[in-house]
């Protein structure tokens, strides 16, 4: 039987990298092969999963060690020594487990993109070199795309050469072709683009579960809900969401709400204020949706898919996505989308989507579209079937049986 592992940071988590590893996973067991899981943080592991602590970027010696080394307060002597010692210290734990697994591939999420964990970056790498397995390296997001690493002390020649590495077997994987682009331009290393893929067979619908939802949050039936799912975008995005609510109410007479769901506990006090500020209903609820339902630890039983399933229309302000997941889970729950101009969306416009900008006359194209639901049914359900044809878990089939022929042979189903 072939053996596949998937190692990162985090997995079967609640966050992005996490959710698509599990696609390809559901793919790959569906054709016979025997998946492992390697991550510092599982929840709910079970028999194939493996957990090194240490590799869990939120461990504390781990994440301690990141935030004071991509500063110029250390000297670059001390950073290499502790470098090299989590290094050392990570590989001794990480090589028994991937010789014990054997694997015939490797799939690294999004270690060889951003430095989050730098020793198990190296020795990662390390085991590549001399092992030689074939490597799948999917890149999320690019260190050079996020802010909190531009500016570090000692490593710029590491940052070159390991993000990402340029190896024999290692095929590397982009979510979209402008990363595609931007990976060659910045390294000349060349990579496939897999897109995230939906399930567009089981969408879930309004049904007696998520019934009682918009009367837990507070939101009539007769009211509007615009759901601001969940998403990094900062307050500036918030802002944007917040005020396009108060001039719908405005231009609707009708009374609105803005359920925002993608920032965490520190940000409610900045969401408070632009309440505050705006003078409209704004719903924060963060821990309070699940990515499942009746996910332990949630303020709700509900989860992301049931706010789906009961809102009237999705807000996503966001400046810079590698990919974004409420662009598409929006196409698949048939519900329109407002959302900024951001540079990938220019990109899936060329699919064919129709999307709706966030400007100054957005709030009255909004108005026009609830109150003509066949308008609105034609232009999600053309989102839909463009959304099925290229996203769906049947075109991640296909894409991965090209890349996994290219790595391991042909695959066996």
């Amino acid at each position: 039987m072939t053996k596949v592992v998937f190692v990162s940071s985090h997995l079967k988590a609640r966050d992005g990298v996490s959710v698509e590893a599990e696609k390809w996973i559901g793919v790959l067991e569906r054709w016979g092969y025997e998946v492992h899981r390697v991550a510092g943080f599982i929840p709910g592991a079970g028999v194939n999963d493996h957990i090194i602590p240490e590799l869990n970027f939120r461990d504390p010696v781990i994440e301690s060690f990141t935030t004071s080394a991509f500063s110029t307060r250390r000297e670059e002597a001390e950073v290499e020594r502790e470098l090299g010692s989590l290094t050392g210290l990570i590989g001794e734990q990480l090589a028994p487990v991937l010789d014990g697994i054997a694997p015939d591939l490797m799939v690294v999420e999004n270690l060889f993109s951003l430095p989050v964990n730098m020793p198990l970056t190296l020795a990662l790498c390390r085991y590549v070199e001399e092992r030689e397995p074939p490597v799948a390296a999917v890149h999320h997001v690019f260190y050079w795309q996020s802010p909190a690493f531009s500016s570090y002390c000692v490593f710029d020649d590491l940052l070159v050469s390991h993000f990402p590495p340029s190896l024999p077997r290692v095929r590397h994987v982009t979510i979209s072709q402008a990363s595609r682009e931007e990976l060659y331009q910045k390294t000349a290393v060349t990579s496939n683009c897999l897109y995230y893929c939906f399930d567009f067979d089981n969408v879930r619908g309004q049904d007696g579960f998520n019934a009682g939802l918009r009367r837990d949050l507070g939101v009539g039936e007769s009211e509007a809900m615009f759901l601001q799912p969940p998403c990094t975008i900062g307050k500036e995005g918030t802002k944007q969401s917040v005020k396009f609510t108060r001039e719908f109410a405005a231009a609707a007479g009708r009374r609105s709400h803005l359920v925002v769901t993608g920032c965490g506990e520190g940000d409610r006090e900045k969401i408070d204020h632009l309440r505050r500020a705006a003078g409209v209903s704004v719903i924060h609820v963060p821990g309070w949706l699940g990515r499942k339902r009746d996910e332990p630890g949630m303020g709700f039983p509900y989860d992301i898919h049931d706010a789906y399933a009961r809102c009237d229309m999705v807000t996503f302000p966001s400046m810079k996505e590698g990919f974004g997941h409420p662009i598409m889970e929006s196409v698949l729950h048939k519900k329109p989308l407002l959302t900024s101009n951001y540079p990938l969306l220019e990109e899936l416009r060329g699919f064919g989507f129709q999307f709706l900008p966030m400007d100054r006359q957005a709030a009255a194209r909004t108005v026009k579209l609830l109150d003509h639901p066949q308008l609105m049914d034609e232009m999600t359900g053309r989102n839909f079937e463009i959304g099925r044809r290229y996203f769906s878990l049947e075109a991640l089939e296909e894409e991965l049986e090209g890349l996994l022929s290219g790595l391991i042979g042909s695959p066996v189903k």
